[in-house]
């Protein structure tokens, strides 16, 4: 039996969010809190139409789990109450959120846009 490392080594396999928690995080969300560990640091709340805005930036489909630093976390909250929470990481052309719910791991996407708005955010604090 070979083992295949570097490069070409398997990744374990990720799952992204269930598609219910996934549509009632993009359309229910009221305001989000995110705090940046990378650069300067600092933090960010986002609320209402924002709130959409920023969801935008997280993608249905799943993302490999990369050797990229933690970037920051979020909380998602609905109604001023925690719906989901999670770590996000960026590498130099993508990133992706790691969130838990009820003991299960979800790993989603970020798409370029958001991708580079966390980039940014970091700098300026």
């Amino acid at each position: 039996m070979a083992v295949v490392t570097g490069a070409f080594a398997q990744q374990p396999k990720t799952q992204a969010l269930p598609m219910p928690l996934y549509i009632r995080m993009m359309d229910s969300t009221t305001s989000i809190d995110v705090v940046f560990m990378l650069d300067k640091g600092g933090s960010i709340s986002v609320e209402g139409r924002n709130a959409k805005l920023f969801n935008s930036f997280f993608e249905r489909e799943t993302a490999p789990k990369l050797n990229a630093p933690q970037a920051g976390t979020v909380m998602w909250q609905i109604n001023g109450k925690e719906f989901l929470s999670g770590s996000f990481y960026l590498s130099d052309t993508t990133g992706y959120v790691v969130i838990t719910k009820n003991g299960k791991e979800y790993v989603n996407r970020i798409n370029s846009q958001g991708t580079h708005f966390f980039k940014g955010q970091g700098r300026k604090q």
